[in-house]
């Protein structure tokens, strides 16, 4: 125990010892350390050999806590109280020190402070400053004299060095180099911009119903056995009943359809007279088209004649003997002006005198040709469904062309055709044409009729009987109420009605006005079963 005792005693003196001498003999401070007798050790330089002292060197040269003239290749440094560098280029000579951008020797006999302690730098900005740092009145410049350039928006100024608390300056003693400035944060790149999402093209617009065909016809004209009503949408009504085994097959559209009429095809709907030359003469007719025409759906197309004494005009106001307003937007209109001794009529009012259809060596029919064929090219008729109707002359007129231009005749007439009439107190005074080919035949006349013979009118009804394929009998005469007899035995497709009433000459039986006859109505019901 006593030994153990003795060699621990022996342990502490030895350490104490050791401690003493290390105390006794440390290093001295490099700062305090004279050039000429220790030199400097590394990192440090030497200020005013031979007797000079050792000062600790930094990025851009050595800290100066000393008077005198630096020695080395850096540029003196001194900081300004706000902490930013203010680098001094050496060819400014030595001793010299930047001041508000004068340049100021340096007092040799000043003696500088501590040194302050190091700013801290500033954080970096975005985007990139082209701007070089700056004091308060003075930029500051490189080792080769180039304006320092910073990138970004140029770091936050270091916080400055703290003036050394010790030596007093002299007129030009440097102060401590304070915080390095900060270089800037990188650029930043941004965030990219959102290009926002396309645009959407909207629903395809639909394009509506396809126009229904009508009732399904017979096979290339012969007989059908009955038309099936038609599916389709003709426009407003619905479809249109079929027409009953008629020729060809079905509803044919005319060169006008899915075509923008011509400007000299107009106005239009306004009761104006539209001007047509037809064998050198100046002609004329007026047109009314549905209000909601579509371009890509067949019309019906109605030729309405007028009577003696008549005109276009005339048929506009009667809206082409009350059927338009019973056409529900289905049917076109057109009323021919006709022609008196031979040259075109010219009436400006409803009416004009002497004004008929002579057809003198077939002008009159020929205005319905060209009628026609500009209304087809123009506008989309359907041309199995072109009709014709008329009072007085003008169903002699409209009797003339059933027999000259019935659907399916001679093409080298004609390139149209009539699928029916209808016809008003009627003699035949525009022609002597023999119909050979069936066409739908209605007529109405009045049993007092004190122009036009009431029995001519049976004859002719008869006359188209016998073409149409019917068991004639002579229909019965009224003696009160109207009487409207429907032949049998007609070919399908091709009926023949006659109507007789108590009455005179007119083309609205019982009334004399359209607005209370049955006659309007009894009609359109005839010629919407095509």
């Amino acid at each position: 125990m006593r030994t153990l005792s003795r060699l621990r005693s022996g342990q502490v003196l030895f350490v104490a010892a050791v401690v003493l001498a290390l105390g006794c003999f440390r290093e001295p401070d490099p700062n305090n350390m004279k050039c000429s007798t220790h030199g400097c050790p590394a990192g440090f330089a030497c200020v005013n050999p031979p007797h000079g002292r050792c000062v600790r060197l930094t990025d851009g040269g050595p800290i100066v806590d000393s008077p005198g003239i630096v020695s080395g290749d850096a540029p003196s440094t001194v900081v300004s109280e706000a902490g930013v560098v203010d680098a001094v280029p050496l060819d400014q000579g030595p001793g010299m020190a930047a001041d508000a951008g004068n340049v100021a020797p340096l007092d040799s006999l000043g003696q500088a402070g501590a040194g302050g302690s190091g700013g801290s730098g500033g954080s970096g900005g975005q985007g990139v400053s082209d701007s070089p740092v700056q004091t308060a009145d003075a930029p500051a410049f490189d080792a080769a004299d180039v304006p320092i350039v910073t990138t970004g928006t140029g770091g936050n100024k270091g916080s400055g060095g703290t003036l050394g608390s010790g030596g007093v300056l002299g007129s030009g003693g440097v102060a401590g180099t304070g915080g390095i400035v900060s270089t800037g944060g990188t650029p930043g790149t941004g965030g990219v911009t959102n290009s926002g999402g396309t645009h959407g093209t909207g629903g395809v617009t639909g394009t509506g119903g396809t126009p229904g065909t009508g009732g399904t016809p017979g096979t290339g004209g012969s007989p059908g056995t009955g038309g099936t009503p038609g599916t389709g949408g003709t426009p407003d009504t619905g479809g249109s009943p079929g027409t009953g085994g008629s020729p060809g097959t079905g509803g044919s559209m005319s060169a006008g359809c899915n075509t923008t009429p011509s400007t000299s095809i107009g106005p239009y709907n306004t009761g104006t007279p539209i001007p047509i030359t037809v064998n050198g003469q100046q002609r004329r007719y007026i047109l009314n088209v549905p209000t909601n025409y579509d371009k890509t759906i067949p019309y019906k197309f109605v030729l309405a004649l007028h009577e003696l004494n008549g005109n276009d005009k005339e048929m506009y106001n009667q809206n082409y003997y009350g059927l338009r307003l019973l056409s529900n937007n289905t049917t076109i209109f057109a009323a021919p002006n006709g022609s008196n001794a031979g040259a075109p009529c010219s009436g400006t009012g409803s009416g004009d005198s002497g004004c008929g259809w002579a057809n003198s060596g077939g002008q009159d029919m020929a205005l319905m040709d060209a009628v026609v064929a500009q209304i087809e090219n123009n506008f989309c008729v359907d041309t199995n469904r072109i009709f014709a109707t008329g009072w007085s002359y003008g169903a002699s007129m409209s009797y003339e062309v059933g027999c000259e231009r019935p659907l399916g005749g001679p093409t080298a007439n004609a390139t149209w055709g009539v699928r029916a009439v209808a016809i008003y107190s009627v003699a035949q005074m525009s022609g002597s044409c023999k119909p050979s080919i069936p066409i739908g035949y209605y007529a109405s006349h009045g049993t007092n009729d004190s122009i036009l013979s009431y029995n001519g009118g049976v004859t002719l009804a008869q006359t188209y009987a016998t073409t149409n394929g019917c068991a004639w009998a002579t229909p019965p005469k009224a003696s009160g109420a109207h009487i409207c007899t429907n032949l049998t035995g007609c070919q399908t497709g091709y009926p023949v009605e006659f109507c007789s009433f108590v009455g005179d000459h007119t083309a609205y039986p019982d009334s004399g006005s359209a607005s209370n006859s049955w006659g309007p109505q009894e009609v359109w019901t005839f010629l919407s079963q095509f």
